[in-house]
């Protein structure tokens, strides 16, 4: 996602649940990045940023597969696995493996 579109960067931050602050702090970037990718799309990234937002891609896709319409009270709702934390609170602190790996167990029938 070399090149992520203001739509795209929107859609994915209003999928999560996220504030574009909290979007900003997963990605590891100003408040004002986001604010400015949603309003006129987002030039080239850094490879971290690319990583992240392709990881958070996958979880948002992961995530209306394994609960539809309940994507939004599985952001919010405290899992055993994230240490009693919510999915939404788990991303803002950096663990987007963390809840890609909780999605995947979930879709795959290993509730935790």
């Amino acid at each position: 996602m070399a090149e992520a579109q203001a739509p795209q960067i929107k859609t994915l931050r209003q999928g999560l649940g996220l504030s574009q602050e909290s979007l900003s702090r997963v990605l590891d970037v100003s408040a004002r990045s986001v604010e400015r990718w949603e309003a006129k799309g987002a030039p080239s990234v850094s490879g971290g940023t690319q990583r992240r937002l392709m990881l958070l891609l996958e979880i948002v896709g992961l995530a209306r597969e394994t609960y539809g319409d309940g994507v939004t009270a599985f952001m919010a709702t405290p899992r055993r696995s994230l240490g009693m934390r919510t999915p939404r609170e788990a991303l803002i602190h950096g663990d987007l493996d963390d809840v890609r790996e909780l999605l995947v167990n979930e879709l795959e029938g290993h509730w935790a």
